[in-house]
């Protein structure tokens, strides 16, 4: 930067703000303009000859600093104010609206992305953004990734006040709808249910992506309406299923008792699922009834499952990251007791790991042993001291989630409504664990899951 001029009366007529200045809204500016109606201006404002606020005024200059003054000082009436002159290149100049914003005022994280952004188009690095900002890379990065996020869902969710790690988490989405609908959901209660949904949903698309790349090198596809009708359906492939050198392997081996005839396997693929399919018996031995209500049957229990996994897991997290409370104490043993816990068949090797305790592996591998070096631990004696109702609720989630307690649906897919869970949640929920809508639809059988026939 190089000074033309320290102290320069300018007409306010002539004097442009930054286009790219990274605060777009300089806000009210009414108490300030009262005082310099009265005071004048106290701290000249900097500025450049020309600039990309003047273009077509070749007595013009663009403001680097001083945009809320500027704003203020024609509010209160003033014809000119002091300035300082100087030379910036477009570089210099983002930089320093960016610094002097950052100083002097609340830029909002989406704004500093711009800045950041600003610079790095100006042919800055992230290297030097951090060295110029005092910003670390780490945080330079979060914020550039802010710019993939719809602007007009970003404000929404500015106003629910959601935390940066929320936005850290959406980072994981690469797809930007998946994104954009997750960032819909942040700062509510169906955040968590909504990204980890989104995020399956990425990685199922993914797998999908790798699975039909195999499919394709390793069979033809059969192109028919009626292919699974008119086939026999070998072998069923799940998208949610990782592609595996191993699962490849036995794929490439694969052969059946029954199907000796057959010269050659064809594919053919929806929505979540792929089928290898093979020559038909003769009609006379098909059980095409069978087979395809099978099907079906399976398909519908793989969607349920998927949801009741997930809520699942939502619970657990909450469990782990519980923090204890000394006045949940009595709640959480009146939760031990209304869920009817039996001690004898607690798993206390996962009641650790909810706890963060990392049990001794050695000694006998028995239920006996682990209760034994769980009891001895002494993370675990001061867990029990110090966060009972931690303990409580961890012993609580092991007895519980077991599967057996939390499912919400029978053997062939439709919904069958279970007590515990309803309990079990009524628990997590007066301990402060936000159930999600999607959550509650499990438990009262409205869930999409439920509708596939």
């Amino acid at each position: 930067m190089k000074v033309i001029s320290r102290n320069t009366e300018l007409p306010v007529s002539a004097l442009y703000p930054h286009p790219d200045n990274p605060r777009k809204d300089v806000g009210d500016v009414t108490e300030l303009a009262d005082s310099i109606r009265v005071n004048g201006l106290f701290q000249n404002l900097t500025v450049v000859r020309g600039g990309k606020g003047a273009a077509g005024d070749p007595n013009g200059h663009t403001v680097i600093i001083g945009h809320r003054r500027l704003s203020a000082a024609k509010a209160a009436g003033l014809e000119t104010v002091p300035c300082m002159i100087v030379e910036m290149d477009e570089r210099e100049q983002a930089a320093t609206m960016l610094l002097e914003n950052m100083q002097r005022t609340d830029l909002t994280v989406y704004e500093q992305a711009q800045g950041f952004q600003m610079m790095l188009d100006l042919g800055e690095t992230q290297d030097g953004i951090a060295e110029k900002t005092g910003f670390s890379k780490t945080t330079i990065r979060h914020r550039l990734k802010l710019l993939e996020l719809d602007r007009e869902e970003f404000r929404k969710a500015e106003e629910r006040q959601p935390t940066l790690n929320d936005y850290i988490r959406l980072e994981k989405l690469t797809d930007p709808v998946l994104k954009n609908r997750a960032l819909s959901k942040i700062g509510t209660s169906d955040f968590n249910w909504c990204i980890e949904s989104c995020l399956r949903q990425q990685r199922d698309k993914d797998n999908k992506e790798e699975w039909l790349k195999y499919l394709a090198d390793t069979f033809e596809r059969d192109e028919s309406e009626n292919a699974l009708q008119e086939r026999k359906i070998v072998k069923t492939l799940y998208f949610s299923d990782k592609l595996t050198d191993k699962v490849k392997e036995e794929l490439d081996k694969m052969y059946f008792d029954d199907e000796d005839d057959v010269l050659s396997y064809q594919y053919t693929d929806g929505q979540g699922y792929a089928y290898i399919l093979g020559e038909r018996k003769p009609e006379e031995e098909r059980k095409p009834s069978y087979e395809e209500s099978n099907r079906r049957r399976l398909e519908r229990v793989g969607h349920i499952q998927q949801a009741e996994v997930q809520a699942a897991e939502l619970r657990k997290a909450f469990v782990h990251q519980y923090a204890s409370k000394r006045n949940n104490r009595a709640l959480a043993l009146r939760m031990m007791l209304d869920c009817g816990v039996d001690i004898e068949d607690i798993h206390w090797r996962r009641v650790a790991e909810m706890l963060g305790i990392v049990p001794d592996k050695s000694g006998a591998d028995n239920d006996e042993s682990d209760f034994q070096q769980i009891r001895d631990n002494a993370d675990f004696i001061k867990f029990c001291v110090d966060a009972p109702d931690k303990v409580m609720l961890a012993v609580t989630a092991d007895y519980v989630e077991t599967g057996f307690f939390t499912t919400v649906h029978t053997w062939d897919g439709h919904y069958q409504k279970n007590e515990m869970l309803s309990r079990w949640y009524g628990w997590l929920n007066a301990l402060g664990y936000s159930v999600s809508s999607d959550e509650r639809a499990l438990v009262d059988g409205t869930h999409e899951c439920f509708m596939e026939e």
